[in-house]
């Protein structure tokens, strides 16, 4: 069509063409929306399934849980966060004031329930002075255990604390953990990348309006979405949010960098409160020792200097109960106290989590190390999330977009006949 029959043509039904690019506008900026959010939702699997094929969608994010939770881990807490930094930061004399009171009433509590369990008819015999001596000795002597047991764990950090594994396991299991993580370290780059799409989607829709006014093929407008919501859809998540990885000048004009890497610092803060908020807090870290996958190295400590401690109770008298009740029955009385003190901890460590949290502050250390990584090695902490499988969000948009193309031309027929 000529110039002149085309500027008439759209100044006679110029509501209808301009529809053209509004909805391209539309396009751009819906399928933003939908790229993002089908990142992160549903949490679950929606859909049914013919034979082994699904019929639905999850969120990448969840879907992916165990390999993202997996790679992020492994970078934060495998290298930027290790269970040495964290035992450091604690100062052993504050955190046994924290838990003396509940430590010397556990003891109370174990001593009775071990002698009781153990040796039922002599201790129901033994007279109450000598009891509350025994119980008083054990009571003084918990305290030392204890130092012992903390300073076996601090040489020993590696082995009782898996930090990867409780983050990890932790991000795997709380899907909706992972999701705010993701979520959360990205809002400000999110809503960038949804004004991008309108804004970028507007001018193609300029484009599409001269190719159908040209050419006036009703194949125009759905091509030409598709292209929409391909295009800024691959651009978004493959060039706005992580490249260049460094700042980079364009046509001499204006530097750009990924948007990720560009606000690292903002970045690094929002994801290390979450963590730190969500993940690695003080109780869960206790737990990890207390119930985790190294507990039973954990518990080895424990049994050990407890073993000491009732050995040094009995001093001298050692041989002589040993034959009274048998060399079988002392181990087992250690053990059974070992296993006792084991779980009394956690209720005893109870006290010392205030106190355990503003110590390792984990949201400023992390922090500072995320912020001190080098763009190339931030990326690797959050790009896994959209690697994958953003091809899956990228073909969304364009069919997205081939169907607004449709609509368009519904329009245009309707209106500018």
């Amino acid at each position: 069509m000529p110039r002149f029959a085309m500027l008439t043509e759209f100044t006679d039904h110029w509501i209808a063409y301009s529809s053209i690019v509004v909805l391209a506008a539309l396009i751009g900026w819906v399928t933003k929306i939908v790229a993002i959010e089908m990142m992160f939702k549903p949490i679950d699997f929606k859909g049914f399934k013919i034979g082994p094929l699904p019929i639905g969608w999850q969120g990448i994010i969840p879907l992916r849980a165990a390999h993202m939770a997996s790679v992020a881990t492994n970078k934060i807490v495998g290298e930027l966060l290790t269970p040495a930094d964290v035992w450091a930061r604690l100062d052993q004399t504050k955190l046994l004031a924290e838990i003396r009171e509940p430590l010397l009433t556990s003891m109370d509590a174990i001593t009775q329930e071990v002698a009781s369990t153990m040796q039922p008819e002599i201790w129901a015999n033994t007279p109450g002075f000598v009891k509350d001596k025994l119980i008083q000795r054990m009571r003084d002597r918990g305290p030392d255990a204890m130092k012992q047991i903390m300073d076996d764990v601090e040489a020993n950090v590696e082995e009782v604390l898996d930090l990867k594994s409780l983050a990890t396991r932790t991000l795997v299991y709380d899907k909706e953990i992972l999701q705010r993580v993701f979520r959360q370290a990205g809002k400000r780059e999110w809503a960038f990348i949804r004004r991008f799409g309108l804004v970028a989607g507007f001018f193609i829709g300029l484009l599409q309006l001269t190719f159908y006014l040209w050419l006036r093929s009703p194949l125009i407008n759905p091509i030409m979405g598709a292209i929409n919501g391909w295009a800024t859809d691959a651009f978004c998540i493959k060039v706005l949010l992580f490249s260049p990885k460094r700042p980079k000048k364009y046509l001499g004009i204006f530097t750009w960098q990924g948007l990720f890497l560009k606000y690292q610092d903002e970045v690094a803060d929002e994801l290390s409160a979450l963590i730190a908020e969500k993940v690695l807090t003080p109780h869960a870290i206790l737990e990890s020792m207390l119930k985790g996958p190294l507990s039973d190295r954990f518990y080895l400590i424990i049994r050990r200097h407890v073993g000491r401690m009732v050995e040094e109770e009995l001093g001298v008298a050692a041989p002589a109960v040993r034959a009274v009740i048998g060399a079988d029955n002392l181990d087992k009385t250690k053990t059974l106290m070992a296993e006792r003190v084991m779980n009394s901890l956690p209720r005893t460590m109870e006290n010392a989590e205030g106190y355990i949290e503003d110590t390792l502050d984990v949201a400023n250390l992390l922090a500072e190390r995320l912020k001190e990584l080098p763009p190339e090695e931030f990326e690797g902490v959050l790009r896994p999330a959209f690697q994958q499988d953003e091809w899956i969000l990228i073909a969304t948009g364009a069919v997205l977009g081939a169907f607004a193309g449709v609509a368009q031309d519904v329009v245009i027929h309707q209106f500018a006949k």
